[in-house]
């Protein structure tokens, strides 16, 4: 990021040209590219040049409602990305390359899923699990849709929902739901649900059902956002919550017990009191570690023991996004103070606040920590 006299750094505001608000931004997975939605219905694309400025490339009328949340799919099922709006649908796109940019053409919709309820998030699944989307609305379930041919993201079947909640909520009050798939190729296949003040999370058993396990507590208000932490070879995992009582969370979950490869050795103790124990998989002979981590740690049956590690308050007001960085070392959060947070890990494994950038509309100017 350029240097400002005086600062460490500054953010670099650019037009985007939507007529209402805008809900959600997401990068693309090399970070070269943007997608927004907003209220005014449509999706817009925004390429960095050469120069770092971002310029708009596309931008089309994608739904018939306001548009809640675009995620990007990964770049090994080709240029797909997934909307989801009140219009009670979400959508897949896929970039046609040989068209034109600002064509309104290159961005063409290949499926739309249609429920009868409002969508208020959705997550792809990480690539190893294939091309999946988990879609969660005020229905009290989650939907999950697979495309059976990963390159083809015209045909998609569903699975049984998972009923997260027994009765709806009245549509009066305020509601919010959030879900997030699991990136680890270890544990099974899990999900991270929030459902109004709970977090829960998901894990599929050998019977293909999905079934709730552990409970994040601790949020005295709505949960707004939920980020899994990539684990980059960490035997345990890491959970960030953004809530609406002002508050970020970090998570940590631990095997409750020592797992044993198919050939009887131990994958290494883990310490379930908060250690975080490095020990590497021990590879049967002749099976190489893709197949012992699918013998062993894809059976779903694991549990965790759950500890809170951090708890900040310093948005002191309404947090509505975390996000991890690559690596899942660095957390990214944004509140409605104005400011986006990053917290890092000491060496000690204590979390604390590395920096702070202001957007100009919160207290105080950008500031180093």
């Amino acid at each position: 990021m350029p240097s400002q006299p005086g600062k460490a750094s500054h953010y670099i505001p650019f037009t985007t040209g939507h007529d209402d608000l805008i809900h959600d931004v997401c990068y693309d997975f090399y970070g070269k590219r943007i997608v927004t939605c907003s209220s005014d219905q449509r999706l817009k694309i925004f390429d960095l040049n050469d120069e770092g400025e971002w310029i708009q490339s596309e931008s089309w009328k994608a739904h018939d409602g306001s548009i809640s949340k675009v995620i990007w799919g990964h770049p090994e099922h080709g240029h797909i990305i997934a909307s989801c709006s009140n219009d009670r649908t979400v959508r897949i796109w896929e970039e046609q390359e040989f068209e034109p940019k600002s064509s309104a053409r290159r961005w063409k919709k290949q499926y739309t899923i249609t429920l009868d309820v409002s969508i208020y998030d959705i997550s792809f699944a990480p690539v190893h699990r294939g091309l999946k989307l988990a879609s969660i609305s005020n229905s009290g379930y989650v939907y999950i849709h697979e495309a059976p041919e990963p390159q083809d993201p015209t045909i998609w079947m569903s699975q049984e929902p998972i009923q997260i909640l027994r009765n709806q909520h009245p549509r009066e009050i305020e509601q919010s739901f959030v879900v997030e798939y699991c990136p680890s190729r270890w544990g099974g296949e899990q999900l991270a649900v929030g459902a109004m003040d709970t977090v829960r999370i998901y894990r599929q058993e050998s019977n293909g059902k999905y079934e709730a396990t552990e409970e994040l507590k601790g949020h005295k208000n709505l949960v707004r956002g939920i980020a899994w932490a990539p684990t980059m070879g960490r035997s345990y995992h890491l959970i960030a919550t953004a809530c609406k009582d002002g508050h970020v969370r970090i998570f940590k979950l631990t095997e409750a017990k020592t797992h044993l490869s198919a050939s009887g050795r131990t994958r290494g103790a883990i310490n379930a009191a908060g250690g975080s124990g490095t020990d590497e998989p021990l590879a049967p002979g002749g099976m190489d570690e893709d197949e012992e981590d699918n013998e062993d740690f894809e059976d779903g049956g694991n549990e965790y023991n759950v500890e809170m590690i951090a708890d900040f308050d310093d948005h002191r007001k309404d947090v509505w996004r975390v996000k991890w960085n690559a690596t899942g070392t660095i957390l990214i959060s944004a509140g409605d103070d104005g400011k986006i947070r990053l917290w890092k890990a000491t060496l000690n494994g204590e979390f604390r606040c590395m920096s702070a950038v202001s957007s100009g509309k919160g207290d105080g100017d950008d500031d180093e920590i």
